[in-house]
């Protein structure tokens, strides 16, 4: 049991006799309460690392995981009307991303790693409540060193980081040998490369090599601005032909668009880097729901805390490349 459920039944695991989902826990309905029962209710249920049924069978070593909204639910509060503060730590990591970029290279190049470090942790626990291995650290590890060899190669090294990412995981692997399974590595090895890019191209996009000096600024605001706004179409009644996806894709096009227009930059160029950033943002929430829950599922919101950081790491592994190419 996770967040509010773990905080009413006050303790995060409990051995309860059933032989189906649901008489598991309606057994632990009846030992907890009303308010549990109202948690269960707005939760996931998954059994074993896959999400399931209440019809479903479970025998005695079988592991039912219930995951509240705050734990990747299917509504972002927590139930009782109280907000749980995780629920603002995106908004907390873009005003931390902001102010780096406002300090200065060196700044800038720490905090997004720093930034990509908590990205790295918050899918371990994604993976972890499904029962999988994953390394965070390898990740991070990954895009220190990609952040390095931008600073000290310029355009060169974001080749070589992925040289970098992928050395970095081969070595997690035969420094532990829990890491070689292939279901292990694949995903490891994917985040692995997309933060390593993400470091790379960010810290290239703040330099001399950059291909606009406002490119940093254009970027931020993208995505941060579609991001907000896909956040808060996804809280809203349903509204015909009104999306979080599309309203997401549109207002990262516009932020870039109006950002480039403020700060005097080619605006016909960052319309159409606005629009990679839209489609990375769009994909990420498929690379979302593939890594934190093993299927893709576009239209449902993925475990964690900060799953909107998916779309956004993806963003910026191709935001240097692509400006790049079009500015």
């Amino acid at each position: 049991m996770f967040a509010n459920l773990r905080e009413i039944a006050g303790t995060g695991r409990v051995e309860i006799p059933g032989d189906t989902v649901a008489e598991v826990i309606d057994a632990a309905t009846g030992k907890y309460g009303s308010d549990f029962a109202a948690g269960v209710e707005a939760s996931r249920i998954w059994v074993n690392g896959e999400e399931a049924t209440p019809d479903q069978e479970v025998d005695d070593d079988d592991e039912i995981v219930l995951l509240p909204p705050v734990s990747g639910g299917n509504r972002p509060l927590a139930v009782s009307g109280n907000v749980d503060p995780m629920a603002f730590a995106p908004f907390l990591v873009a005003l931390i991303a902001v102010l780096a970029a406002m300090r200065g290279r060196e700044i800038w190049a720490a905090g997004f790693v720093a930034i990509i470090s908590v990205w790295a942790l918050d899918l371990g626990a994604a993976f972890s409540v499904r029962g999988r291995r994953f390394a965070p650290l390898a990740v991070t590890a990954a895009s220190a060193a990609g952040a390095i060899a931008a600073h000290a190669a310029g355009a060169d090294g974001f080749t070589l980081t992925m040289a970098l990412a992928i050395t970095v995981t081969l070595g997690w692997a035969v420094a532990f040998p829990e890491y070689r399974q292939v279901d292990v590595y694949a995903p490891t090895a994917m985040v692995t490369l997309i933060g390593g890019f993400a470091a790379a191209s960010m810290v290239i996009a703040d330099s001399p090599s950059s291909p606009d000096p406002s490119l940093v600024g254009v970027f931020l605001v993208s995505v941060i601005a579609g991001t907000l706004f896909g956040a808060i179409v996804s809280r809203m009644p349903a509204i015909p032909y009104l999306d979080p996806i599309t309203t997401s894709a549109i207002v990262a096009v516009i932020g870039a668009v109006v950002s480039a227009m403020l700060w005097e930059a080619n605006v016909v160029g960052y319309l159409l880097v606005g629009i990679g950033i839209a489609v990375a943002l769009v994909a990420g929430r498929g690379l979302s729901s593939m890594l934190r829950r093993g299927v893709v599922r576009l239209t449902e919101p993925s475990p964690g805390v900060m799953p909107s950081l998916d779309g956004v790491m993806l963003a910026a592994a191709i935001v240097y490349p692509l400006a790049s190419f079009i500015l």
